[in-house]
Formats: C-alpha cells, structure tokens, sequence
C-alpha cells in the first residue's frame, strides 16, 4: 500500500480521481463528484491550510480499485455494473444508497464527516429521506379509491344537469300578467227561477244550478253572478219587490242548499257573485245621517263603531252574511239612485272593508255617471271593483265605435288601480238578445264581439243559444209581460222548456253555438292580449282594444299586448251582406273563431273580407 501513495509537501493538487475515471461530457455535467470527504465549498468553503500536509490519492490507486470491484462481482451483477458505470456518477451517487462499495470515498448514513471551519471541527451528517414505500398513504387501495372517486363525480355531475332540467321544466311556459280571480274572467248571469227545475215544474232552484255545473263549466265560464234570490210576497214573478236581504225565496231552497251550491260550484273552481238590491229597501236605514257617530274623531273608529254596534244597517248585515256562507262578490243594484247622498262614499268604505280585499264589489256605470261631484267618483273607483257597461249591439257599428271610444277615454283609463269594466250585452231587465238583433244567429256574433273587448265580460244565461222570450201570441199573461225575458232555460235533453209560473211557446235554439264560446272563452282565458283590460306603460294607462274601421255596419277591433299576438274582430252588425277590401289596413291572417259553428280554420286575407248579417269572426294576425 505504501507504495501507491505518496506525500506532497508542495500545493499543486491533482484533480478528483472520479474524474479521471469518467468521460469528459459525463463529468461535465456532474458538478456533485467532489474529492472525499466533500468540501462544500459552494456553501461554506473550506480555509486552506498552511500548515498541514496534504495528501493525494493517485489516479493509478482509483483506477486498481475500480479493477478490483469489478472482478469481485462479475459473475452476479454484471449488468448491474455496467448499467451503474453507464450512468453519471450524479446520479448513482443519489440513486443508489447501497452502492457505497463502487466508490471508496462514499461515506455511509450513520457516519460523520467533520471539516474545519476556523480551525475548528464541525459535524456534518449526511441523510437521505425515506423511500416512497415508506409513506403511509402508499398502502391505500387507490384503485378502487379512483374508481369511487371518479362515479362520486360523474353522480354529482348528473345530479346537476337533472336538477337544471327540472328547474327549466317547473318554469311557466308563458309569463303572462297576473290578474285577480274576477279579472278578464267569464262571468255567466243567472236567474235561478228559470234556469233548472227539480221540483218537478214548479219553478228553478239552486239544487239544478249544482246540477248543470259540468255545463257552466264546460262554456268557459269562471264565475256565476246570480240575480235576485231575496223573499217576495209573490216570487218569482214580483222579484223586485225584496222583504228582506237575508231572507231566501222559499221556491229556491233554504240557506242549507244555497251554501250546498256555493260549495259544489267552488269545487268546480267556479266563484258566485250575488246581486243585491239596495233601492229602495234601505234608502232610508243605510243612508240615515243620524247613524253617524259625530263624536269619532276619525273615520275608521266610526267604521268600527258602526260594526259592533250594527245600527241597523241591512246593507252590512247582508253582506256579513252572504259573505260567511261563501259568496264572493255583491252587485250593488241600483245604488245609482243614492249618488246625491253626501254619505255614499262614507259606506262604501265600510262595506269595502267588512267583505274583505278579497272579495269584489260591482256597480252600474250610472253610479259614476249621476255622482255629484269629482270627490265621489274617485271615493267610488277607489272602493269597487268592476263598473258594469252595457252594450247595446242592435244600435250598429258607429253606435258601437262611439261607446267603446268613450269608455276608453273616461276617467276609468287614468290610473293603473282602477275598477275593471264588467262588459254585459244583456241582463234580467231587457228584452233578449235575440228578440233585439234582426236575425237569429246574430247573438254568436255579438258575444265573440263582447268577449273580444277588454276587461270583464258577462253572458246572461241562454244568449249562448240564442234562447229567445216568451212568445204569448194571445195575451194570456199580461200580467207577467215584465218578465218574459226571463224565458226557462233550454236543455238539450230535456223536452220540457216552461215552468208552472212562466209558459209560452217554444222557440228555436241552436246549442251548437255554445262550442264557439267555449272555444273564445279558452282563448281569452291564455292570452293577455285579449283579456286584459289595459297597458300601463311609461305612466300612461292605455286600452289595449283599437277600432280599426268601422263604416257601412263593418266594425273591425284590434287587440294587442307587448310581446305577444296580436289579434282582430271582425263583426258584420248590419241586416244585409258585406263584401270589403281591408288590405289597406291589415293584411292576413288565421282564423280562431267563428262565424258559423261549421266554420273551419284556416288563412285568410283581408282583401276579400265577406260576412253575413250578424257574423263575427276573430283571426289571429300573422
């Protein structure tokens, strides 16, 4: 051994004795091969000594020894060998803990290596970091941890889009306005005495309202406003002449079948209006000054007071009543006779409140019309729901234009919180539609004219068929001439059409026309652009309703709503054929309704417009 070494008293220094075994590119690229024991001189650099002796190891020692290593082991690990020598001693050196034979200057784990920093000695400990099979989490079934991993994933993934679908699939198919229950609906009058009988003749009662609600129903009706039901000395024939507004007519039933009624039609989804004459019963209980409380300080204690102490009030009475028994909504008949009273404004506050918000009050255009003053019309507007407008059809197309021009222009158009209008083109006090228009399938006509207007629209019981009044051609019962328009209603299946109080001679109906209203009555019912009332937009409150022509009894009326379609009547109210050219104003469209019950649906242009007396037909524009 001695005689491999040798000792140099001068400074030169061979380089690494790795080096010298190792290609020039390897060595380049491996600046960790360092002379044992390392230096660091990259960190804290060792201080040359002056003193000492140095020693160098030469290249012929390190070149012996590899000989010898490779020898040793060349019949087992041959390749192994030859793979390390293949690659940079970098990285056998950090790769293979082992291996610290192949290099005799590689010092193992638990020893420690000590230079000198400042002539003093300082340890330096080398360690290596755990393999990767050590760690804890390598035990871990990760396949199964992928796979778990990954259906979690895809089950929360298609948990979303389910619920997105359902979210889209609940949304409404249109957004149409919202309305309340009694706006742009339906309303069907009926005068129970003469609608069905279950008394065997004698007169119509509540039990064959309940029994013809599939019938109301399928008309696309939404609410039934009965007329007078009140106690008369002689009912029905002197129905006006009410004792009592509690009381029920004896022919119609008792409190237990009118409330069995209002539950059945409710169940339908049917609501029931009342009509409830306040003149001239109560004009001088409800209307007395002397009820007043002077001494209130405001006018709500007053209303409080009124109600607990009920001075004799029969209008708060009835309404109390009728109100628990389920009925939804009073017609104040005749209350245009009170306009003039200073007080009318006082009580329709106090009935306001005793029904509720949500239940509704009616009254006649005439109550607006007859008020004394601006104040009253507005207490009025501010305090009911619907003001009810007739319409008279029979008087032509101008007379018509010149109506709805002047309820469209009335104050009821000025704010958005207005009453609704309650359209009506005939009612228990005048004569049958059919009896005032010149042919006998006029009536259709004039109801698809009525439901094309906008608010609240009305159909007395029998116009759908163009039931017609009494016919007496002797004059037996002049007696009851005031109420032959109150003809017995006429049933498809029932061969009797007169009742014990009230008989005449048959006349012609046409129950097929009832499908065209149902079908009118289901289009009003899903399109704004047909029952809403008005547009409110940029403060301006606007009938959405526009006559479009009206000359020579051709009356054609516009209906609209913001985004959405647009839709035209067309109404011959004249006694002879009309042939025009409207392409000036409109030009094509689908036909929806009408004009005969035969008709079928289909194009059609406005250059060739023909209709027959009494036709109306509604078309959907394209």
């Amino acid at each position: 051994m001695d005689s491999f070494l040798q000792v140099n008293s001068g400074n030169n220094l061979l380089g690494s004795p790795t080096s010298a075994c190792i290609p020039d590119d390897v060595s380049s690229i491996c600046p960790l091969i360092t002379p044992s024991p390392p230096t660091n001189a990259l960190v804290n650099p060792l201080p040359e000594s002056q003193d000492a002796d140095e020693y160098n190891i030469s290249n012929e020692l390190v070149c012996k020894l590899q000989q010898i290593k490779s020898g040793n082991k060349e019949d087992d690990s041959t390749s192994s060998n030859s793979s390390n020598l293949a690659e940079p001693a970098c990285v056998q050196l950090l790769n293979h803990k082992n291996n610290s034979s192949s290099f005799p200057f590689i010092i193992n784990d638990d020893e420690n290596i000590t230079q000198e920093s400042n002539g003093k000695s300082q340890p330096l400990q080398l360690t290596f970091r755990n393999p990767p099979d050590n760690y804890f989490f390598m035990s871990w079934n990760w396949p199964l941890i992928r796979k778990i991993s990954l259906w979690t994933f895809l089950a929360g993934l298609a948990a979303m889009v389910a619920l997105v679908v359902a979210m889209i699939y609940s949304l409404p198919k249109v957004c149409n306005p919202q309305v309340e229950w009694y706006q742009g609906r339906v309303f069907y009058e009926v005068f129970p005495a003469s609608f069905y009988d279950t008394n065997n003749g004698m007169t119509g009662d509540f039990r064959g309202i309940s029994k013809n609600a599939d019938y109301i129903v399928a008309l696309g009706v939404s609410v039934v406003r009965l007329n007078s039901i009140f106690d008369t000395p002689r009912y029905p024939e002197d129905y006006k002449n009410v004792t009592s507004l509690v009381n029920i007519a004896k022919p119609l039933g008792n409190t237990n079948d009118f409330e069995s009624m209002v539950n059945h039609l409710k169940s339908k989804n049917l609501s029931v209006v009342l009509d409830l004459p306040v003149y001239p019963l109560v004009k001088e209980l409800a209307f007395d000054k002397r009820n007043l409380v002077r001494n209130q300080s405001s006018e709500e204690s007053q209303i409080d007071h009124l109600r607990a102490s009920n001075q004799g009030d029969p209008i708060e009475e009835a309404l109390l009543h009728w109100s628990r028994l389920g009925v939804r909504g009073f017609y104040l008949k005749a209350l245009e006779n009170l306009a003039d009273e200073p007080n009318l404004g006082f009580y329709l506050r106090k009935w306001r409140r005793l029904i509720g918000f949500d239940r509704i009050l009616i009254v006649s255009e005439a109550v607006l019309r007859k008020a004394p003053s601006e104040e009253v019309r507005d207490l009025v507007m501010n305090n009911v729901n619907l003001i009810d407008i007739k319409l008279e059809v029979e008087k032509g197309a101008n007379e018509i234009t010149k109506r709805i021009y002047n309820v469209e222009n009335s104050t009821l158009f000025t704010k958005a919180g207005n009453p609704w209008i309650h359209w009506s083109v005939g009612d228990e006090d005048t004569k049958r539609l059919a009896n005032r228009l010149p042919h006998g399938n006029s009536t259709l006509g004039a109801l698809l004219l009525n439901l094309m207007l906008p608010g609240t629209p009305s159909i007395f019981y029998g116009d759908e068929i163009s039931l017609r009044q009494i016919y007496d051609p002797h004059g037996d019962r002049e007696d009851l001439k005031h109420v032959h328009q109150l003809t017995p209603m006429a049933w498809p299946n029932l061969k009797q059409r007169s009742f014990a109080w009230l008989h005449g001679e048959k006349t012609r109906v046409d129950f097929e026309q009832g499908g065209l209203i149902s079908k009118m009555a289901s289009l009003r019912s899903g399109s704004p652009s047909i029952y809403m009332n008005s547009v409110y937009k940029n403060e301006v409150n606007k009938a959405n309703a526009e006559v479009k022509y009206s000359k020579q009894d051709l009356l054609v009326i516009q209906r609209w709503y913001p985004r959405r379609k647009s839709y035209v009547i067309v109404s011959n109210l004249g006694k002879h054929k009309i042939e025009a050219d409207l392409s000036t104003l409109l030009y094509r469209g689908e036909v929806i309704v009408g004009p005969r019950p035969d008709s079928l649906p289909g194009t059609i242009s406005f250059k060739e417009i023909v209709l027959w007396p009494g036709e109306s037909v509604v078309i959907e524009l394209e």
